[in-house]
């Protein structure tokens, strides 16, 4: 798996700078995460530097998919990511709703102001909805909920326009650890399309992985 190429994408760096190293002691993660030729990904530390509001205390890993910057791309900001939360959080709909909305506003933000910009971050918003997993190989965690999620936001890297993210949000904590995990496929795309299949794949490869 190839790591994300800061020095391709200069504008990622001020948010990423100083909280974008792979230690080994947080490598468990990441060992589990397979992804096609192309993709690229980074871990940072929650709460990352762009939202430090946030409650939540622990890691972050993303996949970008290839098109993830490339405005024309049917993978256009389709990417998914795994937070990896220290004992202690309730992940309920209710703080999932909190953290993700605070998360996009500060990345968005962070972004504007890196390019000199303001952007009015009060109109985003994080509307989650409680679904019934769907598990016919038997592989999700013990425990797990599953949500369907909208983001509306202002997309800062690219296009810089208003843009609605659906998002498919599996949350479940460890028994024995005690870390509370979220993983997240996101896409503007609709659901039918091709991408979220490729990233259900790539997510079920992760979950038959935690249970070797």
């Amino acid at each position: 798996m190839q790591y994300f190429n800061l020095r391709r994408f200069a504008v990622l760096l001020v948010i990423l700078s100083g909280t974008s190293t792979l230690l080994a002691a947080d490598a468990e993660l990441a060992r589990h995460i397979t992804v096609p030729t192309g993709w690229k990904g980074e871990q940072i530390s929650l709460p990352p530097s762009f939202a430090r509001e946030m409650k939540f205390k622990g890691l972050e890993e993303a996949r970008f998919s290839p098109g993830m910057f490339q405005e024309k791309s049917d993978t256009f900001f389709s990417y998914f990511f795994v937070f990896k939360i220290d004992p202690g959080s309730e992940l309920t709909q209710k703080n999932i709703e909190r953290e993700l909305l605070t998360y996009y506003q500060g990345l968005s933000r962070t972004i504007f102001n890196s390019r000199k910009a303001k952007v009015d971050t009060s109109g985003f918003s994080c509307e989650l909805k409680k679904v019934v997993p769907v598990d016919p190989q038997k592989i999700y965690p013990e425990g797990l909920t599953e949500y369907s999620a909208t983001v509306k936001w202002i997309e800062p890297f690219v296009t810089q326009k208003p843009q609605t993210l659906h998002l498919i949000i599996q949350v479940w904590t460890d028994k024995n650890t005690k870390d509370g995990y979220l993983f997240a496929c996101v896409s503007p795309q609709e659901m039918k399309a091709e991408i979220w299949q490729s990233m259900r794949t790539i997510r079920d490869t992760f979950y038959r992985s935690l249970q070797k």
